[in-house]
Formats: C-alpha cells, sequence, structure tokens
C-alpha cells in the first residue's frame, strides 16, 4: 500500500498524472462535435448535421467519393433520411484523442419504412475535430454485407 501511495505522489509531483487528466480532458471535449452529430442523426436534425461539420468539411465513404463541404455533406444525409426514414445511428463504442474521435456503431432502419426491407450495417468513423466542428470524416463499411443481422 505504501509503495502505491509513494508511485501515486510520484505521478502527481512530476505532472504525469496531470497530462493524463489533460490529455482525458482533450479527448472527451473532442468527442462534443461527433456526439451531437449522433444525436442529430437520430433526431433527423439535417440543419443541426450541418452547422456541426465545418464550412470547408470533407467526408469519404464507401457509396461516394469525397463530398466538400457542409452543405453536400447536409445534402447526404437528407437523401439518408428519404431513403430510411426510420434511420437510427446506435453507437457502440467512442474513443478519442485530442484531434480524432473513433466511433463504431449500427446504422438500423428500413428502406422506404417497409418493415420487410431491415437496414441493419455495422460501421466505423473517423473523426477529425477542430474548433468545436467535424472537419474530416471517414467511414467505413462493407456495401457487400446482408442488411439484416446473422442469426445465430
Amino acid at each position: 500500500m505504501k509503495a502505491a501511495a509513494m508511485i501515486l505522489c510520484f505521478l502527481l509531483a512530476s505532472g504525469i498524472g496531470g497530462a493524463a487528466s489533460a490529455a482525458a480532458r482533450a479527448g472527451a471535449k473532442s468527442d462534443a462535435p461527433v456526439r451531437l452529430k449522433f444525436a442529430a442523426f437520430n433526431r433527423h436534425d439535417v440543419d443541426a448535421i450541418e452547422h456541426i461539420y465545418a464550412s470547408d468539411a470533407t467526408l469519404r465513404s464507401p457509396d461516394y467519393p469525397a463530398l466538400t463541404g457542409n452543405a453536400q455533406i447536409a445534402d447526404t444525409y437528407r437523401k439518408i433520411f428519404d431513403s430510411i426514414p426510420d434511420a437510427q445511428d446506435n453507437i457502440e463504442t467512442i474513443e478519442s484523442s485530442p484531434d480524432h474521435v473513433y466511433a463504431q456503431f449500427v446504422l438500423t432502419g428500413h428502406f422506404h419504412g417497409a418493415q420487410d426491407q431491415p437496414v441493419h450495417v455495422r460501421i466505423i468513423s473517423v473523426y477529425s475535430v477542430k474548433n468545436g466542428c467535424i472537419i474530416d470524416d471517414a467511414t467505413y463499411y462493407d456495401r457487400k454485407m446482408p442488411s439484416t443481422p446473422a442469426q445465430h
């Protein structure tokens, strides 16, 4: 027990513990716009999504080349909501560093609202964040993956 107390005192005195806390705070701060983006997505709030992305942001995914600008990105989300009117992103994990956020999530819903056309896609996105906005979004998923979850 004394050894643990001595190590803690050393870490605090040397600033290492403070550096770790600062890094954790910076990571938490950088994931705020990403969390807001997921909340806006689940509300289907395209205007909020547009303002979460920087005006010169880029978005890349398997379905289209790089999109540039928050208006073009917002239009893509509008098309998603038109195609999948009950679309929801269910976050599984979010990890962050001061400038990047890594999110794993599952997109669920139904194509054109049809109950017999379910959507279930596992996705990972890597976001770059600066000044409280998403400046880059690299999204990855398997386009050939079946839309329904595998039965076990």
